[in-house]
Order: structure tokens, then C-alpha cells, then sequence
């Protein structure tokens, strides 16, 4: 006999109402009792009847958007939401809505677990699959349609959707090398995301063509947040010979780092030139603007949502690794060695 709501709430000893509670993601549930309902949800193997619906080919009309980021550290991020805006554009113009799940990167594959397990919705986008690749074989498994921002999805590199980062690196450093620069800094960030490997990958490259390389002082690696970006520019130019240009693998942490520059008494760009990458829309209105790469995030968010219905329309089973272009903003922020 196949599980029903009623088994649930028995074994989690709750009612039916807070089971049903606990798989809508109804707030007011207390987290003690959410865990122990999704636990006994797994340990039971229940599929709520919505989803027993959708296996027989009724669809839900929701699309799931999974982020392995708490929700503070998502809407503080203007690409992730610029990426987002995307998403929902196309879910509105097809009558879908969006679930959107976030998760501390500790639990984020258990996040998206539980998320498909309910099958309330039709498919997944899912941002940084390097950070859920323990579900990555049950994701192929069930063969969910399944998108990926980023470079890694169930199906290796097919169903994913990333800009070309290591160009960008490679443009960020050819405009500062263009302008004389020969000590230049680098603000890294977590080397498991692969797009950030692959900007700090194109941005030496480039240094080695022209025989230079970076100095292990001129390095810090941050969050991605202004604030660590503030702190790089601490430990960066503490530094006996301070560099004359840096690089940032995001324009958050080059905005921070370019406030303690300032707070300290440098003038961008006369004493420091400072590039960034994203092109987030804080960086035109910084003083001075900021000189970015511009990844084409509300772009990628439409195209993950297109891909993401056609896969759920069975219109085709999976699709080639799109790599969107990125293209160098000069701006205010660096300028050539007198």
C-alpha cells in the first residue's frame, strides 16, 4: 500500500496540518519539527499527491530555482538577482511560478534534495551545482530536468549556462597590462567555484605572455561580499611596495576594496587602478566608475528559464553547454602609469 499524509504525521506524531505545513513551506512551522517531518518524509519515501499527479504527466506549473546561499547573501548579490529577474521573466511570459530555495552551502544538497523529493515542482535551475555534487548522481538518475548556472550539471557539462570567465580574465588583465601596469594585485575568491578558477586562470595567462606573474603578496581571497573586499585591500596594501593596479574576480569586493584605498588617502585611479567583473549596476554609479567585465546575467537567467521549460516539455532531452560572451567596460577606475 503506498504511503499517505496520515502514515507521515503518525510516525512524526504531528497532524496531518502540520505535514501539509512542512511540504508547502509554510513559515510558522518551528525547524525542530520541519526537520523531524522531512525526515520521516524521507525515511518513508512519501510523494505527496500533487506529485503522484505530475508522474502521470499533469504538471505542477511551478518551476524550482535553487541557490546554495543563505537568503540574506542572495538579494545582496546584484548578479544573482539580475540572474533571478531573468528567471521569473520567463516563468511569467509561459504562466509558471517559481519556488525558490535557499540553503546555507553546508546543507544546500540536502536543500535541493528534499525540494525534489516533494516533485512539487516540474523541474530545477540550480546555481552552483559544485556545491549539491553529492545529489548529482540521483539527479540523473530520476532524469529531472535539471539546469545548471555554472559549468557542472547531472549530465557532466550538457544543460549548462555560464559566461566565458576566462576571457574575461584574459581582457581584464590585457587593459591593465595596455596601461603600463607591471605590479598588479588580485582579489581571488572560493577556488571551487570553477568560474572564478577560470578568471584567475585567463587573467595569468596573460601576465605569462608578457613575462610576469603575479606576487604572492599582492594576493587575498575574498567572499565575493564588499566587506571582504574591504579587508583584502587591509592586508594588500599593508605591503611594503603596494601595486599599482588591481584585479578582482567580482565588482562587489573591488567596490570594497576600493573604499579602503580612499579611506586610506589613495586616489582612484591616479594612485591605484582597479578592475572588477560582473558589471553589476552599482559599478557606473561608484566614484569613479567602475572599469569592469560584464557577464550578461539577466541574459543567462532568460536562457535558463527557456532551456528549463524545454526540457520539461520533453521538446528535447539536453542541450549543448551555452557559453554567453563577456565583454570589457572601461570606465573611470584605472588609467594609464604616468
Amino acid at each position: 500500500m503506498s504511503v499517505t499524509i496520515y502514515d507521515v504525521a503518525r510516525q512524526a506524531d504531528v497532524s496531518t496540518a502540520t505535514v501539509s505545513k512542512v511540504l508547502s513551506n509554510t513559515p510558522y512551522v518551528s525547524e525542530k519539527t520541519r526537520a523531524k517531518v522531512l525526515a520521516v518524509v524521507s525515511d518513508l519515501d512519501f510523494v505527496p499527491n500533487l506529485a503522484a499527479r505530475s508522474l502521470n504527466q499533469v504538471r505542477t506549473g511551478i518551476i524550482g530555482l535553487a541557490f546554495p546561499y543563505a537568503s540574506d547573501y542572495l538579494f545582496e548579490d546584484p548578479h544573482l538577482m539580475l540572474f533571478l529577474r531573468g528567471v521569473e521573466n520567463i516563468a511569467t511570459t509561459h504562466d509558471y511560478s517559481i519556488l525558490l530555495m535557499t540553503a546555507g552551502a553546508a546543507d544546500a544538497a540536502g536543500g535541493l534534495r528534499r525540494l525534489l523529493h516533494t516533485r512539487y515542482v516540474d523541474g530545477a535551475i540550480v546555481v552552483g551545482m559544485e556545491s549539491v555534487q553529492p545529489i548529482t548522481a540521483e539527479l540523473r538518475h530520476r532524469t529531472y530536468p535539471t539546469v545548471a548556472l555554472g559549468y557542472h550539471s547531472p549530465l557532466g557539462v550538457y544543460n549548462t549556462i555560464h559566461a566565458d570567465d576566462y576571457l574575461g580574465g584574459r581582457l581584464a588583465a590585457e587593459h591593465l597590462l595596455a596601461l603600463g601596469h607591471r605590479r598588479i594585485g588580485l582579489i581571488g575568491g572560493p577556488l571551487e567555484i570553477t568560474a572564478v578558477g577560470r578568471r584567475i586562470q585567463g587573467f595569468t595567462d596573460a601576465l605569462t605572455e608578457h613575462g610576469l606573474s603575479l606576487a604572492p603578496d599582492l594576493r587575498a581571497a575574498g567572499d565575493f561580499t564588499q566587506e571582504s573586499g574591504f579587508a583584502a585591500a587591509a592586508s594588500i596594501l599593508a605591503q611594503p611596495a603596494r601595486p599599482t593596479a588591481i584585479f578582482s574576480v567580482n565588482d562587489r569586493m573591488a567596490l570594497g576594496f576600493m573604499a579602503y584605498a580612499q579611506a586610506s588617502g589613495l586616489t582612484i585611479p591616479t594612485d591605484l587602478s582597479i578592475v572588477g567583473f560582473d558589471d553589476i549596476p552599482a559599478a557606473a554609479f561608484s566614484h569613479p566608475s567602475l572599469t569592469t567585465v560584464c557577464q550578461p546575467s539577466l541574459a543567462m537567467g532568460r536562457l535558463a528559464g527557456e532551456r528549463l521549460l524545454d526540457l520539461v516539455q520533453r521538446t528535447q532531452e539536453r542541450f549543448e553547454p551555452l557559453v554567453l560572451a563577456t565583454t570589457f567596460v572601461p570606465r573611470n577606475s584605472t588609467r594609464a602609469l604616468a
